[in-house]
This record gives structure tokens, C-alpha cells and sequence, in this order.
């Protein structure tokens, strides 16, 4: 891996920690196994700039858990080779979706 995509690598994984932290936050304060239970998580103090609403918690979780598959997958593919660069153009694209957060890098923009 680069330094530009370990960097890469380690802003995603903080995002996805910060989204796990809040839906087994609210998993823990909901009152209901139903996954369709809403729950306004700005009442939590992670990151008072932004506002989350957890609608489906489990459902968070397993986008958290898919995405770092993904990027064990991109740590265990071979530097230079076409499944490598397919599989940083995916994380470019998962990061692309946090472009607003200060740690964010031009230089992963698509």
C-alpha cells in the first residue's frame, strides 16, 4: 500500500468507528429489537456538527461490516494489479461520501 492509500484506508476506518459508535449507541438506548424503530442519535455528543438519525441500527452495522470486508480485500489484493486499483476506486468512492469532513483528501476524489 502507498502512503496515499493507507491514509486512504485510515479515514475510512474512522468514519466507520464513529458510525458503529453511534448505532450500537442507539441500539443500546432503543427500547425495541424492531429495526424499523427511529431514533434521533443527535442527542448523543459524537460530533454535535452533525446530525444522525439511526433508522435501522443492525442495518448500519452491517454496511460497517461490509465496508471494512472491502477494505480487507484491498489490503490483501497485490500493489499495482487491476483488482488493487478497482478496489482503491471503490474506497475512493466510499470516502467521496464523507467529502465534508475536514480530514478529507482532494486527492481521493475520483
Amino acid at each position: 500500500m502507498t502512503a496515499g492509500s493507507t491514509a486512504l484506508v485510515e479515514f475510512l476506518l474512522a468514519r466507520i468507528e464513529e458510525d458503529e459508535r453511534i448505532a450500537w449507541l442507539v441500539a443500546s438506548e432503543s427500547p425495541t429489537a424492531d429495526t424499523g424503530f427511529c431514533v434521533w442519535a443527535t442527542q448523543f455528543a459524537f460530533d454535535p456538527e452533525r446530525m444522525i438519525v439511526a433508522i435501522d441500527y443492525q442495518r448500519v452495522l452491517a454496511e460497517c461490516a461490509a465496508k471494512r470486508r472491502i477494505i480487507d480485500a484491498f489490503r490483501a489484493a497485490k500493489p499495482s494489479t487491476p483488482t488493487a486499483e478497482t478496489l482503491e476506486t471503490v474506497l475512493r468512492q466510499l470516502a467521496s461520501a464523507h467529502a465534508d469532513q475536514p480530514d478529507y483528501r482532494n486527492d481521493w476524489r475520483i
